[in-house]
């Protein structure tokens, strides 16, 4: 298993509040701890875990995740645990089910934090865990974790293979990798006022790169060079606005066959902001 902490405050980016709307007090926030749990050996899941809450909140969050590449979903059996964004959910938000059989008491801290949350959620995951087999850690091929202040502009570019890329312009297959979740504009910030749940959609496209010594292999192998893409219904809890969405990670089973992608969604909470791992796997033709 590969752990690498990618925690750091968040960055506020054009969130000024318009003229005559009160202000409100502001705590600065953190992103949870990821840790990439690896795959299968059969390379069809991929797991992730993340931990920490947001360091504004006493309320804590651990969470585990097992992507299907088959169904595109999370394993049956997962997510388990709390995210940061779980607390505030709706009963029929998703997160309320990863939740399930946790007992907590509002009036003692303790049953509320991390170190509660992990104990419970990872003996619930055991299971499913030991049947599914993480055996796999896969090799980290791209990213941009959150701790990471390079400023690098446009999609995320990898290959499969680690070619030296000279004379010869190598034989590994080299994609593009991007992630989106609109959301309304709303310079005032009204979503911070919004009582009820909402919903957005965030894609991940994996894109082939044609080689420009070959552009008749698309021709020759239409599958392995067609677009692929990872949709998730993802839900705004009341109060809650999207901010953006960042790829963290790019991982590659070691048969090649499947690519885990870890994707942190950056959210304002009023009050501070916070984020949110997901997780998403495409088969490698």
């Amino acid at each position: 298993m590969l752990s690498r902490p990618v925690f750091a405050s968040l960055v506020l980016a054009g969130l000024c509040l318009a003229i005559g709307q009160p202000a409100i007090a502001r705590e600065l926030g953190t992103a949870p701890e990821l840790r990439v749990l690896g795959f299968s050996a059969d390379g069809r899941h991929f797991g992730i875990e993340q931990s920490g809450g947001d360091g504004a909140s006493e309320r804590g969050a651990f969470a585990i995740d097992v992507i299907d590449r088959n169904t595109g979903r999370s394993a049956t059996g997962f997510p388990r645990g709390v995210t940061q964004l779980s607390w505030d959910s709706e009963p029929n938000d998703a997160r309320r089910e990863a939740m399930r059989d946790f007992s907590f008491d509002e009036d003692k801290d303790d049953s509320m934090q991390t170190p509660a949350i992990v104990a419970w959620a990872r003996a619930a995951a055991a299971p499913r865990l030991q049947e599914i087999s993480l055996s796999d850690p896969g090799q980290r091929l791209a990213g941009r974790s959150w701790t990471d202040l390079t400023r690098i502009n446009g999609p995320i570019r990898f290959m499969t293979r680690p070619d030296i890329i000279g004379a010869h312009p190598g034989v590994s297959m080299k994609y593009t990798l991007t992630a989106r979740m609109p959301a309304p504009h709303d310079p005032q910030l009204r979503c911070r006022e919004r009582e009820a749940s909402a919903s957005a959609r965030l894609t991940v496209t994996l894109k082939p790169e044609i080689p420009a010594s070959d552009r008749e292999s698309a021709r020759r192998n239409p599958q392995a060079f067609a677009e692929q893409n990872a949709v998730i219904d993802y839900v705004l809890p009341p109060k809650t606005c999207a901010i953006g969405v960042h790829v963290t990670d790019v991982y590659r089973n070691s048969d090649a066959t499947t690519l885990g992608v870890v994707v942190l969604v950056l959210l304002d909470v009023g009050h501070s902001d916070s984020g949110e791992y997901r997780a998403v796997a495409f088969p490698l033709r």
